[in-house]
């Protein structure tokens, strides 16, 4: 898909000096520009039932609405968005400005410090229903927390490892709520200082990109500190190339968006050499999509390179001939102009469910997503009852919505993964060669959208069944809370393995564990408790990482399989 060429124009104008998570170089995030790259996260993952959105509010701010609720070991609602390494280097707390409803809630701050699967640096603080109050956040007084416990031993929180911010609800009190942010800023953080011979405004002028440096002058942005990124910049070449109007749009306030989403595009959040470049299939954009790296004409997502390696303080410059473009429409916007999708697109419609996958939810998702021919196959009478059946097709589509993005190279390590309504899961198998999701043949993988993947399958997935449903009913609470920790951690810890980021997944792992075991052999069975103790203790033996986390998810499997058989209903 090509950018209307707008694209091509301001693009690396702020890209090689912007935070791409942020506007300006104060650090400030603010929302007059939208509120792309902030998403919502929900209990659903755990098996809850509270809700969740975000919407942008008049002038210029940001509204979480939803309702909170407690039924099936639920409880929190959060939105949260993505910085750039050393965003708040030498600050010493947030300010956020914030209308709310009267309700407690927290501050979440996570870093590369310290991983965890669920929690992070909190604070909570109180609001003034319709009041607009400033909230000061110490980050000395943040607290590390995990699945509501105090971490132990956690390090001190360091502004220069801020990773991620948001706000959660999780008062325990069932209901509505609501909460306007007009900004979140840094409280006590130097000035940046003059740039240096290694800045990247002074790269820019010595690897010639002047019409990159010019846009970068004008707008005054600058990379924030100890930020260690690549960044692949477009020649003068394929700035002149853009029409007149297309910049005026980028620049404009309507075109803000649509210009934050590409400048992500040409930034990778880690410093990556051309050589580790060229070794790779695929490189992990700031936007969320795959850079396609082809070896043999040494090109990144159909751009030539022309220069590499250029180092700058903040990481490499990688100088390309064209302005890389990402997809731009969500996935309902994609089902709805593609007509292999025609009769799934007439199920999300009666269903209801397009918003859920529209632009205004960033995801991200997979959706795998049956073709004419796969609905083709279910007989004439039985798919028009369907049709008019909201809550059946609602739990049908359910099936086939994964709340992450997951790629087909990482199917088969992953294993399996929940689906959007949370009383069920989707397998992944090879078979005959071919991946399969749920038994279905994957016929077209790894379709890109701004808010997710989409995959193509030969087939209707059913919805959980009402027996499989009435068994999880009687299930253990304890239990079923227990295994949809460790289900979560292998999730999420499988994508940081396969990138990898073994460590990370090591750590994730092994919280997990921690948190499943302390909750007793009366919780979660001897037999799982006993898998899991000895996985702590063997992995502990492991200065490899990866053979860390392997250790771990061998005891995890062999837990989950002791809790699935107590969770068998007794003739």
């Amino acid at each position: 898909m090509m950018l209307p060429t707008c694209s091509r124009l301001l693009l690396l104008a702020a890209l090689l000096c912007s935070s791409p998570a942020l506007a300006a170089a104060d650090s400030n995030l603010e929302f007059d520009g939208g509120i792309q790259g902030w998403q919502t996260v929900l209990d659903g993952v755990m098996g809850g039932l509270s809700t969740g959105r975000i919407e942008a509010g008049d002038g210029g701010t940001m509204r979480f609405s939803g309702e909170l609720s407690l039924e099936n070991n639920g409880g929190f609602s959060q939105v949260r968005t993505s910085v750039p390494e050393g965003t708040f280097a030498g600050a010493s707390g947030l300010v956020l400005r914030v209308r709310g409803d009267g309700r407690t809630y927290q501050c979440d701050i996570r870093s590369s410090r310290l991983r965890l699967m669920a929690g992070g640096y909190q604070r909570v603080f109180a609001t003034t229903a319709g009041e607009w109050i400033d909230v000061e956040i110490a980050f000395g007084e943040c607290v590390a927390n995990s699945f509501g416990q105090r971490v132990r031993n956690a390090p001190p929180l360091d502004p220069a490892s801020i990773e991620s911010v948001g706000i959660t609800l999780s008062d325990k009190k069932e209901g509505p709520f609501a909460i306007e942010v007009d900004w979140i800023r840094p409280a006590g953080q130097a000035s940046t200082s003059p740039a240096s011979a290694g800045s990247l405004a002074a790269v820019a002028t010595k690897a010639n990109l002047t019409t990159l440096l010019a846009l970068v002058k004008a707008s005054g942005i600058e990379l924030p500190a100890n930020a260690k990124l690549t960044i692949f910049a477009p020649t003068n070449e394929a700035f002149a190339k853009l029409p007149k109007d297309q910049v005026e749009f980028l620049t404009s306030a309507k075109g803000k968006p649509t210009l934050q989403a590409i400048l992500k595009h040409h930034v990778v959040g880690s410093s990556v050499g051309s050589s580790s470049v060229l070794d790779r299939r695929r490189l992990s954009a700031l936007s969320g999509q795959s850079l396609e790296v082809d070896p043999t004409s040494l090109t990144i997502d159909g751009a030539r390179l022309v220069a590499t390696d250029v180092a700058f303080d903040g990481g490499l410059v990688h100088v390309i001939d064209a302005v890389m473009v990402p997809e731009l429409r969500s996935i309902e916007a994609i089902i709805a102009e593609d007509e292999r999708f025609s009769t799934l697109r007439a199920a999300i419609d009666a269903a209801g469910i397009g918003p859920q996958l529209g632009a205004r939810n960033p995801g991200p998702w997979t959706l795998l997503a049956p073709s004419n021919q796969a609905f083709g196959a279910i007989p004439a009478e039985d798919l028009k009852a369907l049709l008019a059946d909201r809550a059946a097709l609602t739990a049908v589509l359910g099936a086939h919505v994964v709340p992450t993005a997951i790629r087909r190279e990482e199917m088969l390590a992953q294993g399996s993964a929940r689906t959007l309504l949370g009383d069920g899961s989707v397998a992944f198998a090879l078979d005959a060669g071919v991946i399969t999701a749920g038994g279905a043949r994957i016929e077209v993988a790894d379709i890109e959208a701004a808010n997710g993947i989409i995959h193509i399958i030969d087939r209707v997935l059913p919805a959980a069944s009402a027996t499989s449903a009435a068994e999880a009913a009687m299930m253990p609470s304890r239990i079923r809370s227990a295994a949809a920790i460790l289900e979560l951690a292998i999730e999420r810890g499988v994508p940081r393995f396969n990138a990898g980021d073994q460590a990370s997944c090591a750590a994730l792992y092994e919280l997990a564990i921690m948190s499943v075991v302390l909750l007793g052999n009366d919780a979660i069975g001897e037999r799982a408790s006993s898998a899991l103790s000895a996985a702590l203790k063997d992995g502990a033996t492991h200065e490899d990482a990866a053979q860390r986390a392997w250790t771990y998810r061998r005891g995890m499997d062999s837990a989950l399989q002791s809790m699935a058989a107590a969770m068998q209903p007794r003739e």
